[in-house]
């Protein structure tokens, strides 16, 4: 029996060394460069054959599993990033993703990143952890700028990138993808304005959490700087979406002073997690500050989307700093994610301009009770006068609820969504495979349940499923 699994094993293998070159570099692809560069063992065949690979991704966090980024010896990954790079030679690269943390030698991450670029790579991704300096990309890395089709770039918690990586005559001609994550622009929202401006082909942007400098140029110095302890925590002054291509946002940050420019007219989808810090809600429900934080401009930038993601805080964002919303003419997928410490008071309004919505998702049920949710709730019982009768009027199709716990409130509000909804055609329930949920209710019992309940539409059919 051993004889025969031990020649089945075998022939297995022999067929994908039979494989063509081409298709073993392909599910190579599929690894990380370290778990591609383990298989150089199997034979005198795949000895080097990892280093044909066009997509490399280098993370040092692979290379110290039980210790900190700041207590673990840099030698092994420096080591084996100068090997595979000086293997490959003149191979072509079309990806190349580099994650470094503090201890690696700068000068020697930008010869690895030029080698990348002058090598031919179209998608780049570089996140730097260097919490105790700056660390600023030479601009004469992105004299291949020309060739980049999608671009990351990210500190994450730890570190930031000096704003003088956008100086000079750079135009990003073929930029497709830009995504920002945790990163320093430098001299406030001009930056990150000038950015946008030199990706003129630009279609999806991901911004979350853009730190912008003081003008006082702090960061001009070249001396070793620690990272601010409130890194994160500030809301931007100004900042403007100057992006007419542009089919996809995915904005994450602390709602801005303003947004003088939103200009999103090709947009089909975006996710907005706009939020309040400390002093914005604070001034929010003092009347001794004025609140300076004004949304209205973003949101009447996107007008046009077909497809809106929004949380809970960007919820509570449109009621408390912003002075209208517009109709969603295009809009016929909305998503909202609920917080129980989060409101729905910006809901019914949001429903009620958005005449062609087809489907409705909630990412979860609750929220914090309040008196201006209308009808969208019935967390309090009341006479809602016509104008906020938001359910009655709304055209969804399609109403999907995500992380549903079975509990008494959930029940009672999907109940009443069954009967304010009058054209539902299909609800369908995902129940949360985490949350307590009472014995004996499973999906057949959520289901059987519901079904009792009345429906203002009488085509409504009810699915309940397991996460």
């Amino acid at each position: 029996m051993n004889a025969k699994k031990r020649k089945s094993s075998e022939e297995e293998l022999d067929a994908i060394n039979n494989l063509p070159e081409d298709v073993l570099c392909h599910i190579l692809s599929f690894l990380s460069t370290k778990d591609a560069a383990l298989t150089s063992v199997l034979s005198k065949r795949w000895r080097d054959l990892f280093t044909l690979i066009p997509s490399l991704d280098f993370d040092d966090s692979t290379f110290m599993p039980c210790v900190s980024p700041e207590e673990c010896p840099r030698t092994t990954f420096r080591e084996f990033v100068n090997r595979v790079l000086a293997l490959q030679s003149n191979s072509p690269i079309t990806k190349f993703s580099l994650i470094c943390h503090n201890g690696v030698d700068q000068d020697l991450a930008e010869t690895w990143i030029l080698k990348a670029l002058r090598r031919g790579a179209t998608d780049l991704t570089l996140v730097v952890l260097f919490p105790s300096r700056i660390y600023s990309l030479p601009s004469s890395i992105f004299f291949y700028s020309h060739n980049l089709i999608k671009l990351k770039l990210g500190c994450g918690r730890l570190g930031i990138i000096h704003h003088s990586l956008f100086w000079g005559d750079i135009i990003f001609t073929n930029l497709r993808t830009l995504h920002l994550d945790s990163i320093d622009l430098g001299q406030r929202d001009r930056s990150f304005a000038r950015l946008l401006s030199k990706c003129p082909m630009l279609e999806e942007l991901i911004v979350n959490c853009i730190n912008m400098a003081p003008a006082s140029g702090k960061f001009y110095s070249n001396k070793p700087l620690a990272v601010d302890s409130d890194f994160g925590t500030a809301s931007p002054s100004n900042v403007s979406f100057d992006t007419p291509n542009l089919l996809y946002l995915n904005y994450s940050d602390f709602v801005s002073e303003n947004y003088p420019l939103v200009k999103l007219d090709s947009l089909v989808e975006a996710r907005l997690d706009v939020g309040s810090n400390t002093i914005q809600m604070h001034a929010r429900d003092s009347e001794e500050y004025e609140v300076r934080w004004d949304a209205t401009n973003l949101i009447m930038g996107i007008q046009n989307v077909q497809t809106l993601h929004l949380t809970s805080d960007t919820i509570e964002v449109i009621e408390d700093f912003c002075k209208t919303v517009p109709v969603f003419h295009n809009l016929n997928h909305l998503s909202i994610e609920s917080d129980d410490e989060r409101g729905w008071q910006a809901l019914p309004l949001l429903l009620i301009n958005c005449p062609n919505l087809q489907t409705l998702v909630f990412h979860g049920l609750h929220h914090r009770v309040t008196d201006g949710c209308g009808d969208a709730c019935d967390c309090i019982s009341s006479p809602s006068p016509p104008s906020s009768s938001c359910l009655s009027s709304c055209p969804v199709k399609i109403l999907k609820i995500l992380d549903f716990g079975a509990t008494c409130g959930e029940m009672s509000l999907v109940e009443h969504f069954l009967k304010k909804l009058p054209r539902l055609e299909q609800v369908i329930i995902v129940l949360h495979c985490d949350s307590f949920i009472e014995e004996d209710c499973g999906p057949s019992e959520v289901s059987e349940a519901l079904e009792m309940a009345p429906r203002a539409s009488p085509n409504c059919k009810l699915n309940v499923v397991n996460h």
